[in-house]
């Protein structure tokens, strides 16, 4: 059955009413009405019957503000879906080893739509604490983590899911402002071991990452990532000292855990 002959089944109401659950991010958790149904583009009073009928179904929480958030039972859902993801045992040791090596954060993440997501994260000893939380979303357009799990897909695939993005988000003259922008850097990942954000999606941080390959198919279904405050650091001696353990720890859990 062809796209064009599954839309006829689709439900209008349905879209609209997850499209305004997909608002909300660890950037945004309060909505007004206003903001639902401009970003939708429909007239307040359709905004409104969306979201009453999501509060009343659990998903949303209306404020004395007449804001909205999102209530327990949406998160519950997230918190399901990463439950499910099949991480091994065996991947927690090899990131606690890394973390010990590189004295950073450790993260590891997969792609849901246009967004990256962090699936486990092994704080860093010492002083610094990572404020990424399991469940955190980020535009994978900007990310070199984004970046990787991006170039496990062909390129009409990465068009398909960005055909209806109107606005691309920019955090540093580095990030694609375009498709075309995007292929490039995901061109780049794809012969790449290992990317580097240095300041570029978060001027005060450091992020690097490097793909977990599947062994038998080639596909990248998660990234390992290290990260840390920049002001502390020595650009020749992290790219020198950590890189090279964060490719290995990458391929570790390739062989052992996929």
């Amino acid at each position: 059955m062809s796209t064009n002959e599954n839309e006829k089944y689709l439900v209008p109401a349905l879209i609209r009413g997850l499209k305004i659950l997909e608002l909300f991010s660890p950037t945004k958790t309060e909505l007004a009405l206003s903001e639902i149904a401009q970003s939708l583009e429909i007239n307040r009073s359709s905004a409104f019957r969306l979201v009453q009928t999501l509060e009343y179904c659990g998903y949303l929480n209306r404020n004395e503000q007449k804001t909205y958030t999102l209530n327990i039972k949406a998160l519950q859902l997230g918190y399901s879906a990463l439950a499910s993801i099949d991480i091994t045992e065996q991947a927690v040791p090899i990131m606690k080893q890394l973390r010990d090596q590189t004295h950073t954060a450790v993260h590891l993440s997969v792609l849901d739509q246009t967004d990256i997501v962090y699936i486990q994260n092994i704080q860093a000893l010492g002083a610094f604490t990572s404020n990424i939380l399991i469940g955190t979303r980020w535009p994978a357009h900007a990310t070199v983590i984004g970046q990787f799990l991006l170039s496990g897909l062909n390129n009409n695939e990465i068009i398909e899911r960005y055909k209806t993005v109107k606005e691309w988000k920019l955090f540093s003259e580095s990030t694609p402002k375009n498709l075309d922008e995007l292929l490039l850097k995901v061109e780049k990942a794809r012969n790449s071991e290992s990317l580097t954000s240095w300041q570029q999606f978060k001027n005060t941080m450091v992020a690097s990452a490097s793909p977990i390959i599947h062994p038998f198919n080639g596909s990248i279904p998660y990234v390992l990532s290290v990260s840390h405050p920049a002001y502390s650091l020595d650009r020749k001696k992290y790219e020198a000292e950590v890189i090279p353990y964060l490719i290995n720890a990458a391929k570790k859990i390739s062989s052992y855990i996929l």
